[in-house]
């Protein structure tokens, strides 16, 4: 059986140092799948994502989806296209040309991630 987390709660004055004031309508929560930002979000991680940044707002880390398939990956602007990089060294960076824009979806950038890591001690 697979055990799923329904929600996270912190008290208020927390979750507003956590995720800098922002309306909890405008953070959502996002299990991480796959290994291609293994070092900086591992396989399972747990990511807040501000939904209220459907566009690249420069360099970081974002979810988005590109001609039907969805990634959690650093975005990074470089003249008139946007480097795709994958943080885990097994996978090769790549672009989207200005011409590939539209196929470009935006759903949030990415605030803080948790780990999932657990260590058995008995």
């Amino acid at each position: 059986m697979v055990q799923v987390i329904r929600s996270i709660e912190y008290v208020r004055k927390e979750a507003g140092v956590i995720f800098g004031n922002k309306p909890e309508a405008i953070v959502k929560l996002i299990n991480v799948r796959g290994d291609s930002m293994e070092g900086t979000i591992e396989p399972g991680d747990l990511i807040f994502v501000d939904v209220s940044v459907p566009y690249f707002d420069g360099d970081g880390i974002y979810v988005f989806d590109f001609n039907g398939d969805t990634f959690v990956k650093r975005l990074q602007k470089v003249k008139t296209e946007l480097f795709v990089i994958s943080d885990n060294p097994r996978y090769r960076e790549w672009t989207i040309s200005a011409d590939e824009m539209p196929m470009l979806h935006v759903a949030g950038r990415v605030m803080l991630s948790q780990s999932q890591q657990f260590g058995r001690h008995g």
